[in-house]
């Protein structure tokens, strides 16, 4: 990638929104559009820099397409990092409006500035493109503060060549709500979650409340979880350790399914479709049903028909393990046998009985 001068400093004014903004216009690159390698499309990068005054309880985003990362951190109000590609040669507005509460927040080339650090009056002059002629500002990026939820938006990337990502620092108190379309989620220190990746690969940790994960293929891994949880990964695979929810509902729709509790649960339910179950929970006993449909299974753990606690654990032909905790969990890699809580093998462990 060859580096280009850099368009205008640019500077947000808002009455509400936000403390400091600013953009800027790093370099262009190409990018080859997809089925067509050969044709590449001119892509600018433009990244902004936003601090939220007001008390933010819960975040939605949606990226359509691009990853979410949202960590919780040491701060009291919300920092987002934004980092949008576009193509500067399709046409579009030239600045970025936002939709906030007291009017919108818009992007424009530094100059005489007003109160709220705009320009004092005039249009915004348009910035030239590296290949000549007037360039497309970035694409909008709504943004509204309502009753503490923070909602961010890419519309504009759901229908265009662009692409949006979010990177958020939060307080640890606070929830997220994200919808990527195929991005990769992040979500690490916070109150509790619902993602949907749509098919991007999702990772969560140390989530102090509910999760509520959809990954539409995309893969989940789980470290530390302290409310109830609910997952369908659509067919990818599931490794969570750390998991101290009373409550799981599990769905891989094929994928392989590796489950370790920290605390005793009340309920667990874990469908594989054909995937490999592996399952610990310390405690017991359990009301436990275990149903692997002709494929090897395993039971180590206490059970007793009559208990309170109960676990479900159906895998459509795949290898179903449930034991007591033994460490983190290996990965699938490892032989049969040599870590104590791997799942074997289809067929390679002739002591696993049917």
């Amino acid at each position: 990638m060859r580096a280009v001068a850099t368009h205008g400093r640019w500077i947000w004014g808002a009455s509400g929104l936000v403390t400091t903004a600013v953009l800027v216009v790093p370099g262009i690159h190409l990018i080859a559009s997809a089925g067509q390698p050969d044709q590449a499309q001119p892509q600018a990068t433009a990244t902004r820099t936003v601090t939220v005054p007001q008390p933010v309880t819960s975040v939605t985003v949606q990226s359509y397409g691009g990853p979410v990362q949202v960590t919780a951190g040491p701060v009291r109000h919300v920092q987002i990092t934004e980092i949008i590609m576009y193509d500067q040669q399709a046409g579009g507005p030239n600045t970025v409006v936002q939709a906030v509460p007291g009017g919108p927040l818009s992007a424009q080339p530094a100059g005489p500035k007003s109160a709220y650090g705009g320009p004092a009056s005039g249009p915004p002059a348009g910035p030239k493109s590296a290949y000549g002629g007037p360039a497309s500002g970035p694409p909008a990026v709504a943004q509204s503060v309502s009753g503490g939820r923070l909602n961010l938006a890419a519309l504009a990337c759901a229908s265009s060549d662009c692409s949006v990502s979010f990177a958020l620092t939060v307080p640890s108190d606070v929830t997220v709500t994200a919808t990527t379309q195929g991005g990769p989620v992040s979500v690490s220190g916070i109150a509790g979650a619902n993602l949907d990746s749509g098919g991007g690969p999702v990772s969560a940790t140390e989530i102090g409340g509910p999760l509520t994960v959809v990954t539409g293929g995309g893969s989940l891994l789980l470290d530390g979880l302290a409310g109830p949880l609910r997952v369908d990964t659509g067919g990818g695979p599931l490794a969570a350790q750390g998991v101290a929810a009373a409550t799981a509902t599990v769905t891989t729709g094929g994928g392989d399914a590796r489950l370790a509790f920290s605390a005793a649960p009340d309920s667990v339910t874990v469908s594989t479709d054909g995937g490999d179950t592996q399952l610990a929970v310390p405690g017991g006993p359990y009301a436990l049903t275990a149903d692997s449909d002709g494929g090897p299974q395993s039971v180590g753990i206490a059970t007793d028909p009559a208990a309170h606690p109960s676990i479900t654990v159906i895998s459509g032909g795949g290898a179903l393990l449930v034991e007591p905790p033994a460490g983190p969990l290996p990965g699938r890699s490892q032989r049969a046998g040599e870590v104590r809580g791997d799942v074997p093998e289809r067929g390679h462990d002739p002591s696993i009985v049917g």
